[in-house]
């Protein structure tokens, strides 16, 4: 079975780096000192700066290994800084050992590829022309020292190409990298929303095996009450004021039966009955004006729609209602009564736009409304509903000075079945 690869795999964070610097730092130390100890015993003299740069390396190699011990995310642009030291570091050590003809050269292309993994396009190319500045200087410095025009042959060219090839390596280096990295970062940003995706449908489909179970258990219940309830509305000598709470107990049962029905309904889309848009909207208002009748809701753009035909989902239903119930309950926590419900279809996206007075967006941060005496759980199956018939839900701020939630529903799923 093939395992979905951790988050990890594709990490290309600045610390990261700044560790596998401090790596080959050290393997840089051992080897430059290594290399000064032989050409001293050889009896080369040796200038002073290549005595020190193995320990000015080291030295901040230590700080560098302290530095990561007490910040754990460092910046990109400490990065550049790290990526910088070691270029000049190694521009230091060729200017000193055999400048542009020393065989090392290309190392160069070391801190263009790291900064190619890692950083940005800007931070990428600025790592690059600095290596491309040193190497350019120490080619210069070299040409410099011909004497004679006309000896500017044979290995002269060489170096020359070599430089050439240099400026070839490092732009297709950079380029590939920076490309290769962008896709890397895009493939964990979707793995990402795909470990949300599945952590929130894991969360609905337990929601859903404990409804099912619910459902079943309430039916006989609420046909009890119903009885009840229609017995004791019979009975002669029952007061006017007690009928009226008689009459709101079945109307309220009723109401309660209509849901576990579609909730029976929802599992079986063939069994959904078919109806026009204008015909869904409207029962969709009616049933949630009802049942909230505390609330002024104000209605634009139905006239509109058209009347194709549309497969009735009740998991759309309870969606669209739970974000109206959720806006109804920020709109009386703000001491406003008033909502905008807006229709509009664009080719074949239904958008649906609430407007509540709301003040903040903080129930749109998570999966969870923010309202208290809540379940927790309208916005998280809202998400989960909407995601599945290839929707999305945003808020956004209302030009009415509240919150806006705004649905983006495509009805070719719903118009494909319901054909």
């Amino acid at each position: 079975m093939t395992r979905m690869l951790p988050a990890h795999v594709f990490s290309l964070e600045p610390a990261a780096v700044m560790r596998v610097l401090a790596g080959l730092r050290y393997l840089a130390v051992a080897l430059m000192g290594i290399a000064v100890v032989l050409m001293a015993v050889a009896g080369r003299d040796l200038p002073p700066v290549l005595w020190s740069l193995p320990a000015i390396l080291l030295a901040f190699n230590l700080g560098v290994a302290w530095r990561l011990r007490r910040l754990a995310q460092p910046s990109a642009l400490e990065l550049v800084g790290h990526l910088a030291v070691d270029t000049l570091a190694l521009f230091v050590l060729f200017w000193t050992v055999g400048g542009a003809t020393n065989p090392f050269v290309s190392l160069f292309l070391v801190p263009v590829a790291l900064a190619a993994t890692a950083l940005s396009i800007r931070h990428a190319i600025a790592v690059t022309l600095l290596a491309v500045a040193a190497y350019t200087a120490l080619l210069l410095r070299y040409l410099w020292r011909i004497q004679d025009p006309e000896a500017f042959v044979g290995f002269e060219r060489h170096v020359v190409g070599m430089w050439g090839n240099f400026l070839l390596a490092a732009a297709l280096l950079c380029g590939f990298l920076l490309v290769l990295a962008a896709v890397l970062r895009a493939r964990e940003r979707e793995l990402a929303a795909q470990r949300e995706r599945l952590m929130r449908d894991d969360a609905v489909v337990s929601v859903a095996t404990v409804a099912a179970g619910a459902a079943h258990a309430l039916n006989t219940p609420l046909s009890t009450i119903a009885v009840a309830a229609e017995s004791l509305a019979e009975h002669p000598e029952l007061p006017a004021d007690m009928r009226e709470e008689v009459a709101t107990i079945r109307s309220q049962a009723e109401l309660c039966a209509t849901e576990l029905r579609r909730l029976v309904a929802a599992r079986d889309p063939k069994a959904q009955e078919v109806t026009s848009l204008q015909r869904y909207i409207a029962r969709l208002v009616s049933d949630w004006r009802a049942r909230r009748p505390e609330i002024d809701l104000i209605e634009h753009g139905r006239a509109t729609l058209d009347e194709r035909a549309l497969r009735n989902d009740p998991a759309l239903t309870q969606a669209l209602a739970n974000l109206l119930d959720n806006a109804a309950d920020a709109a009386i926590a703000a001491g406003d009564h008033r909502l905008w419900l807006t229709w509009a279809r664009e080719s074949t996206v239904l958008e649906v736009a609430i407007d509540d007075p709301g003040r903040g967006l903080a129930r749109g941060a998570g999966n969870g409304s923010a309202k208290s005496g809540g379940l927790g759980l309208g916005l998280t199956l809202a998400r989960a509903s909407l995601s599945r018939l290839g929707g999305d839900l945003v808020f956004t701020a209302s030009a009415r000075g509240g919150t806006r939630t705004l649905v983006h529903l495509p009805l070719d799923a719903l118009e494909r079945e319901a054909a």
